[in-house]
């Protein structure tokens, strides 16, 4: 018999074993059962009463000695499909109820070349159809020169793909990057980047990509990593602090 599924209904093994044995035996007294299981005479006193409870035993009385037998499980069964019916009711109330949505957090983060094209990928997937984007690019002090040509390849491919369906792409970047700058500027198919050009020193090894649903945090080093944050508080933070950047930028 399959009777381990009793334990989902509160039963312990002791409870089980009990049962079982009471099943198997028949009407009988606490002795054999005891005998049977080899459980203490507390504990089985203690189960049959719990069975009894449930419904899975029952007893009658002889010259004041009690003589159980084994039940079936129908009141278990009675009592399930109560649970369910209930359950099902408390289902559609609930379902009914006015719900606060949040928007989901989510924080991941990508490693190395490959990891670092699939964050990329996966950040410009979501963009939406005229959706606004911001970047703040790295400090010339951090680009990695045997990592740089595959990441920029990469990027080259994913613009191509990406630009026709976005909004204005904002780049604040550091004076020093002339060859990037150059670059952006060469190919006809990002002409939606609007340069800006920020303080001297402003800058770290860390890059800042924002979506209106997602900030990216990327190191170009050696081995790159990227920080994808997805927190519409966060979001909305990064983006204020960039609208404050742009204003203060020198345009190109």
């Amino acid at each position: 018999m399959k009777i381990e599924i009793l334990k989902q209904f509160g039963l312990h093994n002791n409870d089980i074993k009990v049962y079982e044995a009471l099943y198997l035996i028949g009407t009988s007294k606490t002795g054999a059962i005891i005998k049977e299981t080899g459980i203490s005479s507390s504990r089985v006193y203690e189960s049959l009463r719990l069975l009894t409870e449930k419904g899975l035993v029952s007893y009658l009385v002889k010259n004041n000695v009690k003589y159980y037998r084994a039940e079936l499980p129908n009141q278990l069964i009675d009592e399930y499909k109560q649970n369910l019916e209930e359950l099902n009711k408390l289902s559609k109330s609930i379902a009914s109820l006015p719900q606060n949505k949040q928007d989901r957090n989510e924080i991941n983060v990508f490693e190395g070349v490959h990891g670092f094209q699939l964050a990329f990928s996966q950040h410009l997937e979501n963009v939406k159809k005229n959706e606004p984007l911001g970047i703040i690019g790295f400090g010339s002090n951090a680009i990695d020169k045997s990592s740089l040509q595959k990441i920029s390849n990469f990027f080259v491919k994913v613009d191509e793909w990406t630009f026709p369906k976005t909004g204005d792409v904002r780049m604040l970047l550091e004076k020093k990057l002339n060859p990037i700058i150059d670059t952006i500027h060469e190919r006809k198919d990002i002409k939606k980047y609007k340069l800006g050009f920020l303080p001297k020193n402003y800058f770290g090894p860390i890059a800042i990509n924002l979506s209106l649903s997602e900030v990216m945090l990327s190191v170009w080093g050696k081995k790159p990593i990227v920080f994808s944050i997805k927190n519409k508080v966060v979001v909305e933070s990064f983006w204020k602090n960039f609208e404050v950047l742009w204003g203060s930028a020198d345009k190109k």
